[in-house]
């Protein structure tokens, strides 16, 4: 998945990353209006979905790539099954609240992270003059910063974010060390899931 290199892929990286950064502050920024929440965190994902198809591509090069994607979308599955099941039976969710958050985690967080940092950022920042380590590194470090617009917004900047902001560096090299390996994202947005849904940070 990650063996193309995008006509002015930087660019197009760099500018939605920036569209997110600000999608995303509008998100903390009027976070207690629902339309200006869910609009926010939505747009980027149509943005990655429309140049994808304008350059003449398909899904597959925002993370479906069809080698190991059947298997390992039923591996994704059955995982995030299971994740639901901890959150009712150890975490004592009830089953109302427990579905709500899994399908918000998957469906407006982890999917659109995926998609968008995972399946779109990252493939378009591999460049013949960029060191391929180099390429992870930025990529990280981005979808490092992409988490401060919107949580500067609804809690303080405290050791523990900062830690968290690194962490969030190291989750980015791994999801992509397992979709370089497997092709596609449908491992790492099952951890992705439990790593929000179950808070296992």
């Amino acid at each position: 998945m990650y063996n193309k290199q995008f006509k002015n892929g930087i660019y197009l990286a760099i500018a939605i990353w920036l569209l997110d950064m600000l999608c995303l502050y509008l998100a903390g920024r009027f976070s207690c209006n629902d339309y200006v929440y869910w609009g926010a965190v939505i747009i980027p994902t149509i943005a990655v979905v429309t140049i994808t198809y304008l350059q003449n591509h398909d899904l597959k090069d925002l993370g479906f790539y069809p080698k190991h994607l059947k298997q390992d979308g039923i591996v994704m599955c059955c995982v995030l099954v299971i994740e639901l099941l901890i959150g009712f039976y150890l975490f004592h969710m009830s089953w109302e609240y427990a579905i709500h958050r899994w399908l918000y985690y998957i469906f407006w967080i982890a999917l659109q992270e995926e998609l968008v940092y995972r399946g779109f950022i990252q493939s378009h920042l591999f460049l013949p003059r960029i060191n391929r380590k180099a390429s992870y590194l930025i990529g990280a470090a981005m979808f490092a910063a992409s988490h401060i617009p919107y949580q500067m917004q609804i809690r303080p900047w405290d050791a523990l974010f900062t830690v968290q902001i690194c962490i969030t560096f190291l989750w980015h090299l791994a999801y992509c060390w397992i979709i370089e390996k497997r092709d596609n994202i449908c491992i790492p947005l099952a951890i992705h899931v439990a790593t929000d849904f179950l808070g296992v940070i």
